[in-house]
């Protein structure tokens, strides 16, 4: 029998049990089912209130200042094209401070609002002070920067929603002051020495410098030696002259001999009147050669031909040359061939070209002297402006490295323009006594058109312009008063002399009154936003 081998049966887990539908599910308790509707209720509670307030409130978001109770103002108070509280805007609400009735266009000095002529206008308490000089003469002194009379800027005010705002907004003022002013013409210049007072010395005969006694920087007096120079010619100069004395000697005695034998007939007149025709010829020679020598610098005594001949030798030999310097001059060098260089009048030495020893010519300049007491003060003038510079016109000079200032008159106009730079000189003599001043000096020359002891200025950054007219802003009188708004007005002015800090104001303002100075272009980007129409906000527009 076999035996039959078999896998063991594993156990069949017994099926779950299906779940009938039909089966109904035991219900939770009441207080289960309201405790899960909780946070749903909240829900709805919340984006129903959400809705609420956003319908009310027009859906925009309230300021943090708003929700933190730190708010200054309502919203609906602020008048976003003036920057202001909008009850309080003078220009939205004209009725708060009305404008004065226009003035117009004055004509004669070129502004609107004339203080000049409408004196009332002034943001001053009491008496305005007028100018003490004709402004409208001033104007029409030299072309100026015009307003058109078409702009009607002025007629705007600049409002600040109190005084502590101004000053956050960086906005400073000044008064309007009377101050001593130039109206000048600028030219740029050169400050040289005088070209009349300025000799360039050579020798007048080629040679060898025997021996230099002065140098760069010395002064010097007109006649006084500079150097000696040792020339051939000079000494062949002296020799015949030596000569030509001489021999008028000669024939001068043998006529003085010959005369007297002929007037007692014990000599033919012939012989006399050919030895009279010798010294003449003598005569001429001597002139001839006394001529040569004074070409070369040198001044003959008179008398000097009536003398022996060693004792001419003697007095020809050293001429010209006093015995300080020969006592200077090296051994060897003490030869009648010597002529000196002088100095042609008082001066400094302010160049020297040569040594002891060097061969020098009659082209080669061997020293420069200058009379510096007085300069030349050459300037360039634009064509434009050509026609306001006359002789007598006061100039002062400024140096381009800031150490000298100079003034003068002007002395000579150019009758002609430089093709190149279409600019016309005008020559200034200047007075340097001390000696001051440096030659080739470059600077700028104001020439002064007119000076103005009493003139009305401002700080420059108080004015500001746009394309057609320039403005300043006057401060109201009542600015510090109670409950008075603060604000400033508007004004056209026009412009006269200027520095480097102040501008003269020909009119527009009077003296007294409060400007804003730096931060005035604060004023200016605000009225011109204003004059735009940008981002207002009040319920009138």
């Amino acid at each position: 029998m076999t035996a039959t081998a078999t896998a063991p049966v594993r156990p069949v887990a017994a099926p779950e049990p299906i779940e009938s539908p039909l089966v109904a599910k035991p219900r939770r308790p009441w207080w289960v089912v309201g405790l899960n509707a909780v946070p749903n209720l909240v829900v709805f509670s919340i984006l129903g209130g959400v809705m609420y307030v956003g319908h009310h409130t027009e859906w925009k978001l309230p300021k943090m200042s708003a929700l933190m109770g730190t708010a200054t103002a309502p919203v609906d108070d602020w008048c976003a094209e003036h920057l202001v509280p909008e009850s309080s805007c003078i220009e939205c609400r004209t009725e708060l401070l009305p404008k004065l009735k226009p003035k117009g266009f004055c004509r004669e000095h070129g502004v609107a609002e004339c203080v000049i002529h409408h004196p009332e206008l002034a943001q001053v308490k009491g008496e305005p002070q007028l100018p003490k000089y004709n402004t409208a003469q001033a104007i029409a002194l030299v072309a100026r920067p015009e307003n058109n009379s078409r702009n009607t800027m002025h007629t705007s005010r600049v409002q600040f929603s109190s005084a502590e705002s101004v000053t956050k907004a960086g906005v400073d003022v000044d008064v309007v002051q009377e101050r001593p002013m130039l109206d000048v013409i600028t030219a740029n210049g050169e400050l040289m020495f005088d070209p009349t007072r300025v000799g360039h010395l050579s020798t007048r005969v080629p040679g060898s410098v025997a021996a230099v006694f002065k140098t760069v920087g010395d002064e010097v007096a007109a006649g006084d030696i500079l150097a000696l120079v040792d020339a051939s010619q000079v000494g062949q100069a002296k020799s015949q002259f030596l000569q030509a004395v001489v021999q008028h000697q000669l024939r001068k005695t043998t006529v003085e001999r010959l005369r007297p034998i002929a007037t007692n007939g014990a000599l033919p007149q012939k012989a006399l009147i050919e030895a009279e025709s010798a010294l003449q010829e003598a005569e001429v020679g001597l002139i001839a050669t006394r001529q040569s020598l004074a070409n070369l610098g040198f001044d003959l005594p008179e008398g000097l031909e009536d003398r022996a001949s060693r004792a001419l030798a003697d007095e020809l030999r050293f001429l010209g040359v006093p015995k300080n310097a020969l006592a200077l001059l090296p051994a060897g060098t003490k030869t009648a061939n010597l002529i000196p260089v002088r100095a042609t009048y008082d001066g400094v030495l302010v160049a020297s070209q040569v040594v002891a020893g060097e061969v020098v010519d009659t082209s080669k300049t061997l020293f420069t002297v200058s009379d510096p007491r007085r300069m030349w003060l050459i300037l360039n003038v634009r064509q434009e402006d050509a026609r306001h510079v006359h002789r007598g016109q006061t100039v002062k000079f400024h140096s381009d490295n800031g150490d000298q200032d100079v003034a003068g008159q002007v002395s000579w106009i150019s009758p002609a323009f430089d093709e190149q730079t279409r600019t016309m000189q005008v020559r200034v003599v200047i007075a340097n006594e001390d000696g001051a001043l440096q030659d080739k000096t470059f600077g700028a020359g104001r020439i002064v058109l007119r000076e103005e002891p009493n003139a009305i200025v401002v700080p420059r950054d108080a004015v500001q312009s746009t394309p057609d007219a320039s403005f300043v802003f006057v401060r109201d009188k009542n600015y510090f008063d109670e409950g008075s708004p603060k604000f400033f007005h508007v004004r056209q002015v026009r412009l006269g002399a200027r520095d480097g800090q102040y501008i003269e104001l020909l009119a527009g303002v009077l003296p007294g009154e409060v400007i804003a100075s730096k931060g005035s272009n604060v004023l200016l980007a605000q009225l011109l936003r204003s004059n735009l129409g940008a981002g207002c906000g009040c319920h009138e527009h």
